[in-house]
């Protein structure tokens, strides 16, 4: 298994943070790919439930969202495409910190192929680092 854990902080108060990275219309930016809500969740279309795809075509990933509170938390996991990744688990925990705020992204997940997780590690954390600073 491989580990990713990454902790940002940002100047935006705890709530316009979560609203920028609980939005799935609005994750392009964080990511730097397209991303779209697919399906709705439960009570909130981006809570419980919702499915956002990541990417184009069958290249894509979905990610589905397995658990919310708000200004708080935000678990999801890829429930389709993503090969070689498998078990792709991913938590978002936010928190005041100073003047703003400040989020820690944690990521699991395991590979089918020998070394493939050690490089997606390791673009998966740049990218994140990028986009968050892109966020604010």
């Amino acid at each position: 298994m491989h580990r990713i854990e990454l902790t940002h902080q940002s100047r935006l108060p705890v709530s316009q943070l979560f609203e920028a990275l609980s939005d799935h219309n609005r994750l392009g930016k964080v990511f730097g790919a397209p991303v779209r809500r697919i399906r709705d969740g439960d009570a909130d279309p981006n809570g419980v439930g919702s499915v956002r795809k990541i990417g184009v075509g069958p290249v894509g990933i979905e990610e589905t969202v397995t658990a919310l509170e708000r200004d708080r938390s935000i678990d999801y996991r890829i429930t389709r495409g993503g090969f070689p990744i498998r078990d792709h688990r991913g938590h978002i925990d936010f928190a005041e910190s100073g003047d703003g705020s400040r989020v820690t992204w944690t990521i699991e997940f395991g590979s089918h192929l020998p070394g493939a997780g050690a490089v997606l590690a390791f673009v998966l954390e740049r990218a994140i680092r990028m986009g968050l600073r892109r966020v604010g």
